[in-house]
């Protein structure tokens, strides 16, 4: 019987040892630590206004606040500076504010209503705004063509029919056009996967062809201005490069 009593007298202590998870209420009735925000604003304005930045960045809240569970409010920290991607996101703030209060209203002819810039307006969805062409040129310089290609894919896969990234013709043939002076094989390798992509991009046959010839390969240049030129017969600029590399001019 002693024994069973200690026993239960442990189990009790070990109880009270583990740490309680608190939980606060959500949504709460006020609002604390504000910095860039009016103190007025109200919690179904902020919480709207959140709502806003999240969907504009493509993230939930613990990715500016101290918190385990995306999906439980309530055992995040909303209070807490601890996180630097809040502190970012208040001189974000800050910086969309100005824009908006004191340089767009110095733009003439505004629109009107006034159009605002917003998280969107840069993020369009993604943490990071940086376009597709700055990650894609990025990869190729630092890791190769060939994993620039697997990124695009992993991009495109994830992210084709939303706002985030731009999948048009044009971007490979940016990226490759970027690269072309360091690399011509691995522009040349790029625009031939655009074009696997988007067989009637005139774009793409016109950049391959400026590589090509660049390279010094005019018989290539020739092949792809031709092939430009069948996508788009009224085109005369294609007709005279064609006549030029075959004169052997430049």
């Amino acid at each position: 019987m002693q024994h069973l009593i200690s026993g239960i007298f442990l189990l009790i202590l070990g109880a009270l040892a583990v740490p309680q998870v608190t939980h606060a209420q959500w949504p709460p009735e006020k609002l604390e630590n504000l910095k860039v925000l009016p103190e007025d604003i109200t919690v179904r304005e902020l919480v709207a206004l959140m709502r806003g930045f999240a969907g504009g960045l493509g993230v939930r809240c613990i990715y500016c606040h101290v918190g385990d569970d995306p999906n439980d409010l309530s055992t995040t920290d909303f209070v807490s500076d601890t996180k630097s991607t809040k502190l970012k996101a208040r001189e974000m703030l800050r910086m969309v504010q100005h824009i908006n209060n004191q340089l767009l209203p110095n733009v003439p002819n505004r629109s009107d209503p006034p159009i605002e810039v917003t998280c969107a307006t840069c993020h369009h969805g993604v943490s990071k705004p940086v376009s597709i062409q700055s990650i894609l040129t990025e990869t190729a310089r630092e890791d190769g063509v060939e994993e620039a290609i697997e990124e695009y894919q992993r991009l495109r896969e994830d992210y084709y029919g939303s706002y985030s990234y731009d999948f048009r013709d044009f971007v490979l043939a940016n990226v490759a056009e970027s690269i072309a002076r360091e690399n011509a094989a691995g522009a040349i390798q790029l625009l031939e996967f655009n074009a696997e992509l988007f067989p009637e991009s005139v774009m793409t046959m016109f950049t391959m062809a400026q590589v090509h010839q660049s390279a010094g390969d005019n018989a290539a240049a020739i092949r792809a201005l031709e092939r430009a030129l069948e996508l788009d017969p009224e085109n005369s600029f294609f007709k005279q490069a064609i006549e030029r590399l075959r004169g052997g001019g430049n």
